[in-house]
């Protein structure tokens, strides 16, 4: 009897023993884990980053309607030179940098003391005297500007006009090396087999069909003198400039 209560309290103790061992062992892990805990804490505290501090970050959904405006380009003041051979001059509006023709369109920059500086090309600026601009002109469509070309160049093919705007790799790529290049302050000019073109900041400005016969379309003229006339269309001009029984025909670009 006395040998089986022996037994059963060595039975209990290493029962509490083994119950004690466990839970030092869960206490010991509990204090690991806390350890780790503040360490991970302190550290992200330290750390720096590009987010922002608050999570106030703006985010705009596909289709929200919190699209932005579009910008709305202001206009440009835009002056016309009413005749033909216009000089332009430079800075010191004595020497001669150019010569404009009839129609000719240009962003005006100011006036002063009765010229008008134009700014010519990208990079380049002149003046003109008051006088020889206009903002007056007459309208009419694209297509009847191609229409009274077509009138006085029966033989023209229509898709040359197709040339205007584009820049030089394109037209090299199309038309192969010009004959020629020539230039002055403002454009460059490469000339094909029966045409030039006129090319401003690297794209073409304007076609030039030169020793023409004399014709005039039926069409009102936005200015019509002895020694040119102008035809105004909504992204295209007609300039037609006589000389010495033939004429010279530009189609311009806008």
């Amino acid at each position: 009897m006395v040998k089986e209560e022996v037994r059963t309290s060595r039975a209990a103790s290493r029962k509490r023993k083994r119950l004690l061992r466990t839970l030092m062992a869960l206490v010991l892990i509990a204090s690991l884990v806390g350890v780790i805990a503040l360490a991970a804490l302190m550290d992200s505290k330290d750390t720096k980053t590009a987010l922002p501090e608050t999570d106030e970050i703006a985010t705009e959904m596909v289709g929200s309607d919190s699209e932005e405006e579009p910008l709305v380009e202001e206009a440009k003041d835009v002056v016309y030179i009413g005749a033909p051979y216009t000089k332009v001059y430079a800075d010191d509006r004595v020497t001669v940098v150019y010569e404009a023709d009839l129609g000719d369109r240009y962003e005006r920059l100011e006036t002063v003391s009765g010229f008008v500086k134009l700014q010519l090309n990208e990079r380049l600026t002149g003046w003109v005297t008051e006088e020889r601009v206009t903002t007056e002109t007459s309208a009419a469509t694209d297509e009847e500007i191609t229409s009274a070309w077509q009138s006085v160049m029966p033989a023209a093919s229509a898709s040359t006009l197709e040339l205007l705007g584009k820049d030089r790799e394109s037209v090299r790529a199309e038309l192969g090396a010009p004959k020629a290049v020539q230039r002055d302050q403002v454009n460059e000019y490469h000339f094909y087999d029966g045409f030039f073109l006129m090319m401003r900041d690297g794209k073409v400005k304007a076609i030039d069909w030169d020793k023409q016969p004399v014709a005039s379309p039926e069409l009102k003229a936005s200015s019509d003198q002895a020694s040119g006339s102008w035809y105004e269309g909504e992204t295209m001009q007609l300039k037609l400039f006589p000389y010495s029984g033939i004429m010279r025909v530009r189609v311009e670009q806008k």
